[in-house]
């Protein structure tokens, strides 16, 4: 009974548990409440504070936690389901979670939510972020969207479309909620649609088992939305007529098959009539559908074709550029169905006349005629994209007298190229670049000739970013196209045997003009890509990055000449920049892992540059939480083998290293202390992956300060504070022991010292502080002891503890090393500061807080620095004596001539009366 009635103090311990430092505690106090809400569900109601403490655990910095949160969430939503309105936006948000378990459980219980909830618009917002992970990075977590999207919007409808009979009254109102769903969906955007598109044809395509089954279902709703755009009263509410022909877009990408004659016939009337943007928008997804769907009904009656062709003819010059690009693709569709193409040749040859006219004039000083020259741009480089008239030269012959060229795309791009020059307007020369990009784009060839080269070039190395812009699309989406042919040729068909309507049958390994052409972009301009991908953050750096993605995953260069870029621009604060240069690099490491290893320490160096001139900067991590900024690069190294990351850590590590007489001193910040500190910080902040891996950091950042420390201490004793043996010497009492005076630094004993030579001095003393500042933190964060030192060629500890993740200690951040840090920088703003800071630094290598040697003879616990175990925040070198080297010590020899100890290990009670005396020396030591 008492146990009974201290429940409510328990839960109380459970929920303030919750909130503790220690992510352990955490993730088993939530996995202890939700056992006890399986017990007691009345919890909810007794203790009111559980859903702002799972809110806020859901957005908790470890994986663990937020897992454990989502798991007491769907408890809590099962016991009581209206609390799924205030849980739905943190369960929405964590599909997006970097946790691959993380995203997998939100995405079932999204699938838990979306079955209970009848809200339309609830349901749209679900299927929305399903949508999103069905293109997940990740093969687990697309295909688990992919699953749940089939069993919420296919599987109900199963039995039905396999029913002879019709349908009955409440599956007829269940396939019209389903069609509002896809047709809210569709709302959402252009990158939804293509996931759904993507997403459809996964579900239809002979990798999945139902796909008979999800087919009639699709052809259910595909009559379902055509009924609904035909019938205003069976329309759904909120939706109108331009929305359910955007839907059915959808469709007819993913599948052409879908439709069938009579449900084109009815859309032909709303392309007839254009005069407003609506109706632009209405045509656009009705053009869309023709153009997938005309290929493969052969049935059509050629009078409706007619109809068709004559009314896109006839809005030709009212349409934008989107929709004129769909209009030109579909009309040479039609005119591979009616064999008509004189009315494609009258029509260019009209807009070229209109072009030869419009270069004799000025056009920066009429806006008509730049409208004008705009549109006509506009249509012969839409037309010479989707239209092959290579066939039909002589017409062009006959019409442009005396022209007699040889080639129709090169007679569009030689009309078309006066308007690309730098005398142009601005506008009329994107679309005149834009024009000839689309035209070298269905006929390759033209990349590799001087002109269309010579024009690309200048305009990416003028520098106007809306110029650069256009022709590095072009550059993008040529690419795209061959990678997509490359993956065409191996595309599985439907499961009905068929292959899809724009699948390419067979395929040659010949190569052709695309892939020449494709290897000349790369060679011939990737220098300059790489440059505009550097220079900014705007959308252009974006397409430049793509480029430089596609170009890496078609080989067409060699991966050092762009790696180092790669590693730079995944560090930028634009995720979507960093997003495609961390897919790229990923996929360079794996392919070619051992020759990466020599371009890594470029790319660091590249990376720094990038972060302090670009994005305006240096510091080497990011706040809220503290990450480094290399997280991602030092992400793709830990999928290599130990040897690889060690190897990594120590080149790393060895950028940090310095020769004082060579230190960069330019700057209002030196430029070697500025790149140290990148370095060091990076290192701070690094996510450790195994107990090893950060033993041999630790054992290599003791490395610098060992080789290099000493000489920088005895520069500054001797230069700075004019300490010499003689000085020493002469401040020993007559028992042989260091007075005050001797063994302090104080600024009243300065001499002069020329200030350049302090300022050098001062700067390394700041590169080494900060490096053993680094290195005392880490050991703090993960809570590591002297006795896990793992020395090369000898372990000390079992291979199962050096081969785990290491844990971090509750309650230590970065905020005290960062601000350590910028306190020593600041150090050289004054003579009297760079003073103290010389004097912290000798101290830092002369006294041994942290380090006890048992016998002066112990050689082995001499040989080399080791990761003592204090947790003071300067903890100092474990070296005696500033001006003493690394090397190992072989005799031990005092100032007052102490005799030697004898060799061997003390007894247990002589090591502790020993080691308590040197404590009790420690002023001396």
């Amino acid at each position: 009974m008492n146990f009974c009635r201290r429940f409510d103090r328990i839960v109380n311990v459970l929920l303030d548990s919750v909130t503790s430092e220690q992510t352990t505690v955490r993730t088993r106090s939530l996995k202890s409440v939700t056992q006890m809400l399986e017990k007691d569900p009345s919890l909810l109601e007794r203790a009111r504070n559980v859903k702002v403490l799972l809110i806020k655990c859901a957005a908790d910095s470890s994986p663990m936690v937020r897992d454990s949160a989502l798991m007491l969430i769907g408890k809590c939503i099962q016991q009581k389901p209206a609390l799924e309105q205030d849980f739905l936006k943190p369960i929405l948000s964590l599909s997006y979670d970097p946790t691959v378990a993380v995203r997998k459980r939100s995405i079932k219980l999204l699938k838990e939510v979306f079955t209970r909830n009848t809200s339309r618009e609830v349901r749209i917002r679900i299927a929305e972020y399903l949508l999103q992970r069905t293109n997940d990075d990740d093969k687990g977590v697309s295909e688990l969207a992919n699953q749940i999207l089939e069993d919420l919007w296919f599987s109900p409808f199963w039995k039905c479309s396999e029913a002879t009979d019709e349908m009955s009254i409440h599956d007829r109102l269940a396939l019209k909620e389903q069609m509002e769903l896809v047709i809210g969906t569709t709302q959402y955007g252009e990158s939804i649609c293509s996931a759904l598109v993507s997403s459809l044809q996964t579900l239809l395509g002979s990798g999945s088992k139902a796909a008979p089954s999800n087919f009639k279902v699709c052809q259910m709703v595909v009559s379902a939305a055509f009924e609904s755009m035909i019938d205003p009263e069976a329309r759904p509410e909120g939706f109108e007529q331009k929305h359910i022909v955007q839907s059915l877009t959808v469709f007819a990408r993913a599948d052409a098959r879908l439709f069938n004659s009579e449900q084109l016939q009815h859309l032909q009337p709303y392309i007839s009539n254009l005069t407003n943007t609506e109706d632009s928008n209405l045509l656009r997804s009705v053009v869309v559908i023709f153009r997938c769907v005309l290929p493969i009904i052969p049935s059509l009656q050629q009078d409706l074709l007619r109809e068709i062709q004559s009314a896109l003819f006839k809005n030709v010059q009212k349409l934008g550029k989107t929709e004129l690009n769909e209009v030109a693709a579909c009309l040479w569709t039609i005119n591979s169905i009616l064999n008509n193409p004189e009315r494609l040749v009258k029509l260019v040859v009209s807009v070229i006349k209109y072009l030869l006219i419009y270069k004799d004039k000025n056009m920066n000083q009429n806006e008509k005629d730049i409208k004008s020259a705009k549109r006509c741009v506009q249509i012969v480089g839409a037309f010479g994209k989707h239209c092959h008239l290579e066939g039909e030269l002589r017409g062009f012959q006959a019409a442009l007298k005396p022209w007699q060229g040889t080639s129709v795309s090169g007679l569009i791009i030689d009309s078309i190229k006066p308007f690309a020059s730098s005398t142009q307007p601005l506008s009329l020369k994107v679309d005149a670049l834009n024009s000839i990009g689309l035209v070298c784009q269905s006929s390759p060839h033209h990349f590799n000739s001087a002109n269309v080269s010579d024009v690309f070039q200048k305009a990416l190395v003028e520098g106007q970013s809306d110029v650069q812009n256009i022709v590095l699309s072009n550059f993008r989406d040529f690419f795209a196209m061959q990678e997509n042919q490359a993956s065409s040729k191996t595309e599985p068909s439907h499961a009905n045997g068929t292959a899809p309507a724009n699948c390419k049958l067979g395929g040659s390994m010949k190569a052709s003009e695309g892939d020449g052409a494709s290897a000349l972009i790369a060679q011939r301009f990737l220098h300059n890509v790489l440059s505009i991908a550097l220079a900014s953050l705007d959308v252009t750096a974006l397409t430049a990055t793509e480029v430089i993605a596609s170009i890496n995953r078609q080989g067409l260069v060699h991966p050092k000449e762009s790696g180092p870029a790669l590693v730079a621009l995944e560090t930028s604060p634009d995720p979507a920049i960093a997003n495609v240069a961390f897919q790229a690099h990923g996929d360079v490491h794996q392919q070619h892992e051992s020759m990466f290893e020599r371009e890594y320490m470029r790319a660091i160096v590249e990376a720094y540059r990038y972060q302090k001139y670009v994005v305006k900067d240096p510091l080497g991590f990011r706040t809220s939480p503290y990450t480094s900024k290399l997280h991602s690069t030092f992400e793709i190294i830990k999928t290599s083998k130990s040897k690889y990351q060690k190897k990594f850590i120590s080149n790393f590590c060895a950028k940090i290293e310095f020769d004082v007489d060579k230190l960069d001193l330019s700057g209002l910040i030196p430029s070697s202390l500025q790149l140290s500190r990148f370095l060091i910080e990076n290192l701070a902040f690094f996510d450790y992956g195994r107990v090893d891996e950060l033993l041999y950091t630790l054992t290599c950042m003791e490395s610098i300060v060992a080789n290099t420390g000493p000489g920088v201490a005895h520069s500054i004793n001797t230069e700075v504070f004019q300490v010499r043996v003689d000085t020493i010497l002469g401040g020993l009492n007559e028992n042989g022991q260091g007075t005050e005076q001797t063994a302090s630094h104080e600024p009243t004993a300065i001499v002069d010292v020329a200030p350049q030579r302090l300022y050098r001095l001062t700067t390394a003393s700041i590169i080494l502080s900060c490096l053993w500042d680094t290195r005392t933190y880490l050991r703090r964060l993960y809570g590591l002891s002297s006795n896990q030192q793992v020395k090369e060629g000898k372990s000390n500890t079992k291979a199962k503890d050096v081969n785990k993740a290491p844990s971090k200690s509750p309650g230590i951040s970065g905020d005290k090393l960062v601000a350590g840090i910028a306190e020593r920088i600041e150090s050289l703003g004054s003579r009297e500061s760079m003073i103290r800071q010389c004097s912290a630094f000798v101290e830092l290598l002369s006294i041994d807080h942290e380090f006890r040697v048992a016998a002066d003879g112990d050689e082995e616990g001499l040989g080399r620095p080791q990761t003592p175990s204090g947790d003071e925040a300067g903890s100092p070198v474990p070296m005696s004596g500033g001006s003493r080297g690394p090397a190992k010590r072989k005799r031990s020899v005092s100032v007052a001539g102490t005799p030697h100890k004898k060799r061997g290990r003390p007894s247990l009670g002589r090591r502790k009366s020993s080691r308590k005396s040197v404590e009790e020396d420690e002023d001396w030591e």
